[in-house]
């Protein structure tokens, strides 16, 4: 694009579509902003499980503060994910959100990855948060709430969406309505404008497709190639459910082992989510939700079928086209990156938009397509991992996982970790700013007791130093607060979520 960049229309009202309008507006407050959606159009609201990007994302980049957010989404902390998976001999495994594997005791030669690949255990603060069932808040001197570790959010989708439109229609963002049902373009097929079904146009010089799995703009209108990740993820369909709390609130996502498949379990205030994500291949509809209900008697809801293709389009920004979010490409929520993409692909538009001074030069568009596709095939990699390893049953669904799931480029750390353990090395086959790094690889490689050859030797002082630190993460979270407490001093003084 030769001339500077003046109206971004944005396709979609989901939380992929206001969160882009939001950013755009923050970095970008000269350009006029329209957002396009149709109020007849369901947003799909299964509740989302979150990484630690999204807090920062929502409380520094889009500058909600956790006093307006709290009250208005009534999330709970998630402070990593619990695995009923891997090794059938062990009941489950932790995959924190802080650094478990890498942050080293003091006077230790050995990194916590050493250790752990004895236990099978994740050791850190988060962990032993996790293990207490105890949330991340500390109340200091002062009386206020003190948040201390890396943590996402466990948010329902309907109140996200309805704060970020709070926000929006706090801005200078016009709003139109209407189903877009063509897209007028130029020569060099570029788009020029959408067209509403009243026959309005709105024209803009950059279009932001959020319009969901349809990808209206950038699948429909540009044909973009779909890439399937079929060869390592199988699962295509799943059923959601959810119950009335009456346990204490886990300060963790579960993850839990099906026939065909495995099975969500999210965290609110007033209730709990389920999903059962398995593959048709091996399980039909009926029976998946049979085994769905027998493993959660206290379904107190019907339960819905949402099916899926995992995979990417072959590049995210094509033309005046810039897809976020599922209009992009979808995998299944196994290690919550649906929104932790959407950010990614959002930074990486507004730093094209900034470093070409408000043009989209060619070179800069390429650059950000390659680390678009770097970053999906990162998350393919990393959950291939989860299938191929994952032992816990064995039925025909994870006995095919087993002998078939193509690990990508995570093959070769596979492989290095096998001989050589958990080296730091490992990560070498890895590129720079990986979305999991080190400490997810090996938290998933030991959490499933991935064969290896390796054999520590841990000496006395090792082990010394070793459960003195264990030790010092007991006492350094045993006064942190019980998540319904925190949860309801941070909605406000005798306000419950729900």
């Amino acid at each position: 694009m030769d001339e500077p960049i003046t109206r971004i229309v944005v396709l979609g009202a989901g939380s992929a579509g206001l969160m882009t309008a939001l950013a755009l507006h923050r970095a970008f407050p000269t350009i006029k902003l329209t957002v396009v959606h149709c109020p007849d159009e369901p947003i799909i609201g299964v509740g989302e499980s979150t990484t630690v990007a999204f807090p920062q994302f929502v409380h520094q980049s889009l500058g909600i503060l956790p006093a307006e957010f709290f009250p208005t989404v009534r999330p709970s902390w998630k402070l990593g994910i619990r695995f009923i998976w891997g090794d059938p001999t062990v009941p489950y495994f932790d995959y924190p959100f802080d650094s478990a594997m890498s942050n080293k005791p003091p006077a230790s030669a050995k990194m916590p990855a050493y250790f752990c690949l004895e236990s099978g255990r994740s050791e850190s603060r988060c962990a032993s948060l996790m293990d207490q069932q105890l949330s991340p808040c500390f109340v200091a001197q002062d009386g206020q709430i003190v948040v201390n570790d890396a943590f996402g959010y466990h948010v329902e989708n309907e109140p996200l969406v309805n704060l970020l439109w709070n926000k929006i229609n706090a801005t200078p963002i016009e709003v139109v309505e209407g189903r877009v049902v063509d897209a007028p373009r130029q020569g060099n097929g570029a788009i020029i404008a959408l067209r509403l079904n009243d026959d309005r146009h709105v024209a803009g010089d950059l279009f932001v497709d959020a319009s969901g799995f349809r990808s209206r703009l950038l699948r429909e209108e540009l044909q973009v190639p779909f890439v399937s990740y079929a060869s390592s993820l199988y699962c295509d369909t799943a059923v959601i459910g959810s119950w009335r709390r009456e346990a204490p609130i886990l300060p963790y996502t579960t993850a839990e082992t099906m026939s065909a498949g495995w099975c969500w379990q999210i965290e609110f205030p007033d209730h709990v989510t389920r999903g059962y994500v398995f593959s048709s291949a091996f399980i039909t509809r009926e029976a998946a939700e049979q085994e769905f209900r027998a493993r959660n008697p206290a379904f107190e809801s019907d339960v819905r079928f949402v099916p899926f293709d995992s995979g990417r389009s072959s590049e995210f920004w094509t033309q005046n086209v810039v897809a976020i979010g599922n209009a992009a490409g979808f995998t299944e929520p196994l290690e919550a990156t649906a929104l932790h993409l959407v950010i990614e692909q959002i930074r990486l538009l507004c730093r094209v938009v900034s470093e070409g001074n408000l043009r989209t030069l060619p070179g800069l568009r390429a650059a950000a397509n390659h680390r678009f596709r770097l970053l999906w095939d990162e998350v393919r990699d990393f959950l291939s991992i989860h299938f191929r390893f994952n032992r816990h049953l064995d039925t025909p669904f994870w006995q095919h996982c087993q002998r078939s799931v193509d690990l990508g480029g995570a093959a070769g750390l596979v492989e290095l970790f096998q001989e050589a353990g958990p080296s730091t090395l490992c990560t070498t086959s890895l590129p720079s700013g990986h979305v999991f790094g080190y400490d997810g690889f090996m938290s998933l490689l030991v959490g499933q007791r991935v064969p290896t050859r390796f054999r520590n030797d841990l000496s006395a002082h090792d082990r010394e130093r070793w459960d003195q630190y264990r030790q010092a993460l007991r006492e350094q979270t045993r006064h942190a607060l019980p998540m319904r407490v925190a949860i309801d001093q941070l909605c406000g003084p005798g306000r419950r979520p729900g």
